[in-house]
């Protein structure tokens, strides 16, 4: 992982950031001994920067690294006061949460293999084709030309299968819970976003510069102008040893 990039990612907005490990939920492998955590997201809140979870990384070996999109106040504060971090937006130590929306392959319904019902019945829910990739990347051009037209600050992500769009405008960290989910559920009518990462009812997010260990592939930024151009087997975001 690509620590260097990754804590320049998180550097703003300031505040207590959260990170989270998943063991092995999706694919299975895992280091044995911790088989009792391995559907378990894994919640870190006591580092101060992304080179402090190199240790945790070596230790749990997790197939997908995430970061909490909620800002908090000073974490010492929040360990102290032994905060639930699912249920922080009504809490005094929740400061505003990074707006997203998540663009994935499966919510497509593709031509050739159906829709996600179909994909599942066939052990294939998490896998993808050419059309649905192609779809799915001129989607997230779509939204994100449509998104800059009211938000300035915007970054694209390959999520290893999928694309997430990340608004980091002031003003967004502050929408109510009831305003995200009017946003979410408005433009799920027209792109296969996951709702509930937009509305805020999902607040972990993948952490750019990680790797997917479920596709081999990891997580990088991806500038608006590469995007149409873009592959899922582009030379940045394939791991080399």
């Amino acid at each position: 992982m690509d620590y260097h990039e990754a804590s320049a990612w998180m550097a703003r907005p300031t505040g207590g950031r959260v990170y989270a490990l998943i063991l092995g939920r999706h694919s299975g492998i895992y280091p044995r001994r911790f088989r009792h955590l391995k559907n378990i997201p894994l919640i870190i809140d006591d580092v101060e920067d992304v080179q402090e979870l190199r240790p945790y990384l070596l230790r749990y070996l997790p197939e997908g690294v995430y970061y909490d999109r909620n800002v908090y106040a000073p974490l010492a504060t929040t360990r102290t006061a032994e905060l639930d971090y699912a249920h922080a937006w009504r809490s005094r130590f929740f400061r505003g949460q990074e707006l997203a929306f998540d663009l994935d392959p499966e919510n497509l319904d593709c031509p050739i293999h159906g829709d996600i019902a179909a994909k599942m019945a066939r052990h294939q829910g998490l896998s993808f084709c050419d059309w649905e990739f192609e779809e799915i990347r001129r989607q997230a051009a779509d939204l994100h030309d449509e998104l800059a037209r009211e938000w300035s600050r915007l970054r694209v992500v390959y999520s290893g299968r999928g694309f997430h769009i990340h608004v980091f405008d002031d003003a967004a960290f502050h929408l109510t819970r009831k305003r995200r989910t009017t946003i979410a559920k408005g433009f799920a009518r027209r792109y296969a976003i996951d709702e509930w990462v937009t509305s805020g009812e999902m607040r972990l997010i993948r952490l750019p510069f990680s790797l997917h260990g479920m596709v081999s592939r990891i997580v990088i930024p991806v500038s608006r102008g590469k995007l149409e151009s873009f592959r899922y087997d582009d030379p940045r975001a394939v791991p080399r040893l």
